[in-house]
């Protein structure tokens, strides 16, 4: 990003996000952005682009429209992959994704957690991984653990779905971003999932009150 003109106008767009779209659909950002630094690739035995480390996750509070937190990614959909200011060709800016996740109550895994899948998809997207494809509508994630280190939850898998509480797409200069609402769900509940489809899942999770949000702590209802 040599050319001056293209990076104030990429700077724009990342403004753009953070402080029109996001507020206007998650109200309060918190605190302030939570970085990725190094640490969070060593993991992965990459080297990130320098700029992977600028991004991060906001962890904003309730507000009178929704009484969960929520936590977003703020950098898979920069449009590192353009050299001059326009619209992406394909209709998506970046990745054209980013990553939500609600909670009932402040939970200190949702930050590193979100910080490892955003780096995860950066390197896929640049293909580090053969065969390795971005999340999509419908995924199923294997955590191959507890969501959280603090105890064994019954959390051991992430859906990718469409948010409910807000709107699920938003437009910046650069192109369209979807957002991937995940949500936590046991092994008994995936399974059930596989023979029945997913949209069966998520109904059964929203019977029981546990669409869209993620706790830790509750137990399987398959």
């Amino acid at each position: 990003m040599s050319d001056p003109q293209f990076s104030q106008w990429f700077e724009q767009v990342w403004s753009d996000r953070e402080d029109r779209a996001y507020r206007s659909l998650f109200g309060d950002l918190g605190a302030g952005i939570y970085t990725a630094g190094p640490k969070v690739y060593e993991r992965f035995r990459k080297e990130p682009h320098p700029g992977w480390r600028n991004h991060g996750v906001f962890a904003c509070p309730p507000h009178p429209a929704r009484a969960t937190w929520l936590y977003a990614t703020s950098g898979l959909s920069n449009p590192w992959n353009l050299d001059r200011p326009t619209r992406d060709p394909s209709g998506f800016s970046g990745l054209g994704f980013e990553l939500v996740l609600e909670t009932p109550d402040p939970a200190d895994w949702a930050v590193p957690l979100l910080h490892n899948l955003m780096a995860y998809e950066l390197l896929v997207a640049i293909g580090s991984y053969a065969g390795a494809e971005l999340f999509e509508y419908g995924n199923r994630v294997p955590l191959n653990a507890s969501i959280t280190p603090a105890f064994a939850s019954a959390i051991r898998w992430l859906l990718v779905e469409p948010p409910i509480g807000f709107a699920p797409t938003f437009e910046l200069q650069s192109g369209r971003v979807d957002l991937f609402q995940l949500v936590g769900a046991t092994d008994a509940e995936v399974e059930f999932a596989r023979q029945n489809g997913q949209d069966a899942l998520v109904q059964l999770l929203r019977q029981h009150g546990l669409f869209p949000v993620t706790d830790a702590r509750r137990a399987s209802v398959r």
